[in-house]
């Protein structure tokens, strides 16, 4: 029996969405629950979540991928071949006891400061 796995996606449009549920769901040997945050930027991800809404998705700039249930070898993997999917990478990121009560839009704007605070540093060692 295939496990049940989810993953709340935003800013993708549905065509990039059964891309990404095709890659994990044969990868994996897995059954994939996909979450919809598209248009739910003010409300907090632990309702998101228990919606388990799954029929509207748009594309945005920011993109955002967080794991549910989810081993961290496979979200190893994910990381290190997302590319082969072939659409826009986004911000990743997992489930955790503080995210869960914020609104959506906070946690883009965390993922979106990580990702800048990451940036910099890589580029003051590499001229460092």
């Amino acid at each position: 029996m295939k496990k049940q796995k989810h993953i709340v996606v935003y800013g993708y449009p549905e065509e990039d969405v059964n891309k990404i549920k095709s890659f994990l769901d044969q990868k994996f040997n897995i059954s994939l629950e996909i979450i919809s945050a598209s248009g739910k930027e003010n409300i907090k991800i632990a309702e998101i979540v228990e919606s388990n809404e799954n029929s509207f998705f748009e594309d945005k700039q920011d993109k955002v991928l967080m794991f549910l249930d989810f081993l961290d070898e496979e979200i190893r993997y994910l990381l290190y071949n997302f590319s082969d999917i072939n659409i826009a990478k986004p911000l990743f990121c997992v489930l955790t006891e503080h995210n869960i009560e914020w609104n959506f839009d906070k946690l883009i704007l965390d993922l979106i400061e990580e990702r800048k605070y990451f940036e910099e540093k890589r580029k003051s060692e590499r001229s460092g």
